[in-house]
């Protein structure tokens, strides 16, 4: 597991990369599976549990065009996937 290399993939990937095709800009970084599928998925939840940086993570958020008043419930229901 590499902290530097999730939050360099949500920070990359919200400000100079598209992130419509996942498989493919993930596979830039130097990920293991659980980061992997946590950014894929995305489980904002899980991606807070593996070290990602608050702030990327509520960049990364939006980067999928979610709404910022249901960023609360979404790490809500995140939690609840992750058990």
């Amino acid at each position: 597991m590499s902290r530097y290399e999730l939050n360099r993939a949500m920070y990359e990937g919200t400000r100079d990369r598209s992130i419509a095709d996942k498989s493919e800009f993930l596979a830039a970084y130097a990920l293991d599976e659980a980061e992997r599928r946590a950014l894929a998925v995305p489980n904002f939840a899980a991606i807070l549990d593996l070290g990602g940086l608050p702030n990327l993570v509520y960049r990364y958020y939006r980067a999928h065009g979610l709404a910022f008043e249901a960023f609360s419930g979404r790490l809500g229901r995140d939690r609840a996937e992750l058990g």
